[in-house]
């Protein structure tokens, strides 16, 4: 009776020749994916930065990464910190994190950030974002009127969009000077806040409704 072949025994030629075949088309793809690609030094925050803080050097830490050419060029280098530092962060970010210049936003030295509570249905049903440009409105004992008109929007919820809080509430944060931010503070106090998306349109040429009301 003939012994009984192991497991490498039952393998014939052909399996091994496609076996081989296999292990070489992993490597080969393995060389082309890192010939694709650049060693680089990329920033990463070096500690947890808050939403509508100023950038500053020691938050900031450089890591080699590999990277294809694409996302490489989505990422921050040693050279371009210098642009960013004292740019407006528009997330909230983790130590860790990769940075990118799309997380900063230039403001000047006179501009304010100022987060408005509003329930989603209030803001576009939330789905306003960074960048967009929205006008302020407040309504109460039957006038409405438009507290800010055509400001920035830096972020939106936690800093990644999300909503705050339990009950849906949203904070979108908004650069206003200084006069705009107490109009705003007040108007929070007096009645309900609308958030209209404004990106792109004419200012109002009606600020006051009914047009009769003082304002």
């Amino acid at each position: 009776m003939r012994a009984g072949l192991g497991p490498l025994g039952r393998f014939s030629t052909g399996h091994w020749v496609m076996l081989v075949a296999g292990l070489v088309a992993v490597v080969l793809n393995f060389a082309y994916l890192r010939s694709q690609q650049n060693t680089v030094s990329v920033a990463v925050a070096a500690e947890d930065i808050s939403a509508g803080a100023r950038l500053e050097a020691d938050m900031v830490r450089f890591t080699p990464v590999h990277a294809q050419s694409d996302v490489e060029d989505r990422m921050v280098r040693t050279g371009e910190l210098d642009g960013l530092i004292g740019m407006v962060v528009a997330r909230s970010i983790s130590s860790g994190t990769l940075l990118s210049e799309r997380d900063f936003v230039m403001l000047s030295s006179t501009v304010r950030a100022m987060s408005i509570p509003v329930d989603p249905e209030h803001a576009v049903g939330g789905a306003l974002r960074p960048g967009d440009r929205v006008d302020v409105l407040q309504s109460a004992d039957g006038i409405a009127r438009y507290v800010l008109v055509g400001a920035e929007v830096l972020m939106v919820g936690d800093g990644t969009g999300g909503a705050l809080g339990g009950a849906g509430r949203y904070a979108v944060t908004v650069a206003l000077d200084a006069e705009s931010a107490l109009e705003v503070a007040a108007a929070l106090s007096e009645g309900t806040l609308d958030l209209v998306r404004s990106t792109g349109s004419a200012p109002p040429s009606v600020l006051v409704y009914p047009p009769d009301a003082k304002p």
